[in-house]
């Protein structure tokens, strides 16, 4: 269309030149004259002659050879996806036996979970964040829409929805790897080898270990979206005899696909616009159905974008490196200018990256073998280059890769949060994740396209073994030596994130009291020494995950929340710890607290006795009953106002869930993605044989 419009001028000076030569009644120049319906009939034509000539007739031996390589290989890939589960199920069969009976999972990283899907819900989709104080404005967590996704898979439970993601990521993980390999090789082995090598990956990254659910969703969707953005354009390997063709369902079901992935790690969105720019450039036709693919997923970011954009003077933009996982310095790492090496050993977890002398002397055997597959894996990939059989999807693929290499150095230098061992980095994983994608797609097709030849008449049953077999061999005993390494490595640290099933939580007297009203809170203390306390304010039954955001603590660590009720409740948390205080209760019974629940930890010492002194001076503030003391803690019921009237003011929160933006965005949202999923469904009538295959 564009070009069309730069040709307007040009088109008026030539009717202009044809009109000064003579006058000529329209019945005498029809032949040059086209109408609309004739030109829509011509495009039509020649559409259906460039089909025609790129088509190809099965015969029924060509449908029978097509279907039994199409059985043979989802028998591969469901072999594969049910080995990882099976792996994982294994690995964590305490969690799985637990994980449905509404106990929730947690880890060191990642919070529990007691909210209802009415809650869930509107944390999802209310720019506003409930948990912090009495609710601060912010963008809401994207990924908190794919958990709601998952809880209608799970019939409203959150606890239950958050070991689905964590279980079935494994074998769907598998499955979407198997996929992209399939872009650029059709061997089983290949593919196979590659997708649990990517399942590897994940455990080698620590991931299954700190239950890192936004990246277990990155490592689960991002694949499939590429691939089927491969297939979008035609740019794919086929089965002998059909040839690649383009597809809009593709490129719909590929843009719903990119929307978990983007919502979990929304850093992604900036090296995803790299990347389709260099769709442009190295794809010739389509362009515009290129263009379309990031739109929905861009949509579902709006409010974190627009937030991002508006404020990106105080720093806001930094929110786009975080995710609902609690960051913490050990395993982020401080904000610095990192190389490759620290960068890829803080990818699998390790805190420095030792010299290369310390390395090659296998004092850690696991270490040395991960850096020489990483190698290896970098070297293969780069003979990809000189292949000339698909030398626009490894030139993609390899802008995957830089594209992720510099998107993880970008995020280890960015602050996103302020923890008490000081600032924390964004997480180098979403870059590290999509290089990893973008390389080990490289190595799949450097064993060749792998294509089954059709023969309809056979006479030698003879297999020659020649180069390109030789070449499949080597790649595929590297994938499966690389995939061992990195089960092993994953196998070793699989208790070190403390993943694990939350407990009870609140007592159950307190959770009843915040089912009754959702605008009811209790203020979680806890000691750990003599000069520090924790603090929290409760509205579930535990710490909540659904109200993680990274917008929050970009703002706390930029010091643009002072004076803010969370800063007061610091103060009386403070207060509390140093002596008794009448007016910290009664300050804290204005705000709308109805409780306070003070956390024993009995395995250390300096906190037993911090924790011992922070309730004496709770139970001596007047206004404070003890309800129940246990074990884990005591909870206090503030007696200062009446049960009726204790709820915290939600004027402000009304005004955002009311907020006519917020209703245009979700209108917005919902009829994107139902256009995009009307135009995904595979079509079942006029579609060719080959199409189906």
């Amino acid at each position: 269309p564009w070009a069309a419009l730069v040709a307007v001028p040009g088109a008026l000076a030539s009717r202009h030149r044809v009109a000064a030569a003579g006058r000529r009644p329209r019945s005498q120049i029809a032949p040059l004259i086209a109408d609309r319906r004739q030109i829509r009939q011509w495009k039509a034509r020649s559409r259906a002659f460039d089909d025609q000539r790129s088509n190809v007739i099965l015969d029924p031996l060509a449908l029978v050879h097509l279907r039994h390589r199409r059985i043979r290989r989802w028998a591969w890939a469901l072999a594969a996806a049910l080995l990882a589960f099976g792996a994982t199920a294994a690995m964590y069969w305490p969690i799985l036996r637990h994980a449905f009976s509404g106990a929730s999972m947690l880890s060191t990283r990642l919070l529990p979970t007691s909210a209802t899907f009415r809650q869930l819900a509107e944390a999802a989709t209310t720019p506003w964040v409930y948990g912090v104080g009495t609710g601060v404005p912010a963008p809401p967590s994207p990924w908190l829409l794919v958990l709601m996704a998952a809880s209608v898979l799970t019939g409203g439970h959150v606890a239950a929805a958050l070991a689905l993601v964590f279980f079935l990521s494994a074998p769907a993980g598998v499955l979407s790897f198997w996929a992209l390999a399939g872009v650029v090789t059709r061997s089983n082995p290949i593919r196979v080898a590659s997708a649990l090598c990517w399942y590897g990956l994940s455990l080698a990254f620590g991931l299954y270990d700190t239950a890192n659910l936004p990246m277990l969703t990155v490592m689960t969707f991002l694949p499939a979206a590429l691939a089927l953005s491969f297939k979008a354009v035609g740019m794919y390997r086929t089965e002998d005899p059909v040839n690649p063709r383009s597809s809009v369902q593709a490129a719909a079901a590929a843009a719903l696909l990119f929307i978990p992935a983007v919502a979990a790690e929304p850093q992604l969105l900036l090296a995803l616009v790299v990347i389709f720019v260099a769709f442009l450039v190295f794809v010739r036709r389509h362009r515009l159905m290129l263009l379309l693919i990031p739109l929905p997923a861009a949509f579902a970011l709006a409010p974190t974008l627009v937030n991002a954009v508006r404020y990106a003077g105080d720093g806001m933009w930094r929110q786009l490196f975080g995710d609902v996982m609690v960051p913490t310095r050990p395993v982020n790492g401080e904000p610095e200018a990192i190389g490759l090496t620290t960068m890829v050993w803080r990818a699998f977890g390790l805190e420095a990256a030792p010299s290369w002398p310390a390395m090659l002397s296998c004092a850690d055997p696991l270490r040395t073998l991960i850096v020489l597959c990483c190698a290896v894996c970098a070297v293969i990939a780069l003979l990809t280059l000189l292949r000339p059989g698909m030398l626009r999807p490894c030139r993609i693929l390899w802008t995957v890769t830089l594209c992720g290499l510099m998107l993880a150095v970008t995020s280890a230098v960015v602050v996103i949060a302020v923890t008490p061992d000081g600032a924390a980095a964004g997480s180098v994983l979403p870059g590290v994740a999509l290089a990893a994608c973008g390389m080990l797609a490289c190595v799949a097709m450097a064993a060749g396209p792998g294509i089954t030849p059709f023969h309809r008449l056979v006479t030698d049953h003879t297999r020659r073994f020649g180069a390109t077999t030789l070449v499949q061999g080597a790649v595929t005993l590297f994938l499966t030596a690389m995939t061992a390494v990195c089960l092993l490595f994953g196998v070793q640290t699989a208790n070190a994130g403390g993943v694990a099933i939350a407990g009870s939580g609140l007592p159950m007297v307190a959770q009843d009291y915040l089912a009754q009203d959702p605008d009811r809170r209790v203020l979680a203390l806890a000691a750990t020494n003599a000069d520090t306390v924790a603090y929290t304010a409760m509205r579930t039954g535990r710490g909540d995950l659904i109200d993680s955001s990274a917008a929050w603590r970009v703002s706390r660590a930029f010091g643009h929340e002072e004076h803010t009720d969370d800063e007061q409740l610091a103060h009386i948390a403070a207060r509390l710890l140093a002596n008794s205080d009448n007016d910290a209760i009664r300050q804290l019974s204005d705000l709308g607290f109805g409780g306070i629940y003070v956390v024993t930890d009995e395995g250390r010492d300096l906190s037993a006795r911090a924790g011992e002194q922070l309730q004496a001076n709770v139970t001596a503030s007047q206004g404070t009953q003890e309800v129940v003391s246990n074990a884990q803690g005591t909870y206090y019921r503030l007696t200062l106002d009446a049960t009726a009237g204790q709820h915290i003011d939600t004027d402000a929160q009304l005004r955002m869930e009311t907020s006519p933006w917020r209703t245009a965005w979700l209108w917005c949202l919902a009829i994107l993605v139902a256009i995009y999923g009307i135009i995904a469904i595979p079509r079942s009538h006029g579609i060719s044989k080959e199409d189906q295959q």
